[in-house]
């Protein structure tokens, strides 16, 4: 594998990958290496990957996955094969609820020797008779003594640039390496931490001025983790009553979004 995995979570992957479900949910966190894993649990068996496309279908990561897109699904895993075939359904969440049921009939219908791979960082999303179907797999993040072997292998990095990213991947292998290998990157999450530290501690003409900026959902959760990341830091320094309650205010503005919540009005409630 190219990703270095914390010791339980590759126990886990290890077993599945002898023995692959019918239907296997792996989560985690933004950058925690879903599609990588999910690719190499899939190995020389995997068919196709179903990715989030945008209105002219073309591959998009802001998209959705149409209901087209699962209907040819259906087609391609009729009938009876003796080969095992697996398709990866990444960030499988971005199913609307009427294309998540045309999939949920093929959770209900198993072809033999078929099966299903889902990435999802927001599975909340996903209906319940899905996650009743799935084996479900949690990606954990990586400890900081694996974090700093993983970011060993860039030696072009000078020492602020490895803090930078220990910092900001807090753990999350795909976007050590992703941030390892393009440095440009740290600059744009750098505008992201500017915003997260006035939305926690700026006056409230800045938290306003945040608060209005962000409305696409994957950028406020992006925001908000980084909120938490500050918060839980300086709760480790001083943990006082103030510092507790502003993190948990954060964790169920984080939440409540993340279950598709109105992000103005959470944001809004937040800074109140």
């Amino acid at each position: 594998m190219s990703l270095i995995f914390e010791p339980s979570t590759e126990r886990q992957i290890q077993t599945l990958a002898r023995s692959l479900p019918q239907a296997l949910l792996l989560t985690g966190a933004d950058g925690a290496g879903l599609l990588t894993t999910a690719k190499y649990l899939a190995g020389p068996a995997l068919a196709g990957i179903i990715q989030p496309t945008n209105k002219d279908g073309q591959a998009d990561a802001s998209g959705v996955i149409r209901i087209n897109q699962i209907r040819d699904l259906r087609q391609y895993t009729r009938g009876i094969t003796n080969n095992q075939t697996v398709y990866i359904i990444d960030d499988a969440d971005k199913m609307n609820h009427q294309t998540q049921n045309a999939f949920l009939k093929l959770l209900e219908e198993p072809s033999r020797n078929v099966h299903f791979i889902l990435t999802s960082h927001q599975p909340n999303l996903l209906l319940p008779t899905i996650m009743s179907r799935v084996e479900r797999l949690t990606i954990r993040p990586i400890s900081e003594e694996a974090s700093r072997l993983l970011l060993a292998k860039y030696r072009q990095l000078d020492t602020t640039a490895i803090a930078q990213i220990m910092f900001l991947a807090s753990g999350r292998p795909a976007l050590i390496s992703r941030l390892a290998g393009k440095p440009s990157e740290l600059a744009d999450i750098g505008a992201i931490i500017k915003d997260s530290q006035a939305l926690i501690s700026g006056p409230m003409s800045d938290r306003l001025t945040v608060a209005a900026r962000y409305t696409d959902r994957k950028d406020t959760l992006e925001l908000l983790r980084y909120s938490i990341l500050l918060v839980q830091n300086a709760a480790a320094k001083n943990s006082t009553p103030a510092i507790i309650d502003k993190l948990a205010r954060l964790s169920e503005t984080y939440e409540r979004i993340a279950a598709n919540g109105n992000i103005k009005l959470q944001l809004t409630a937040l800074i109140a």
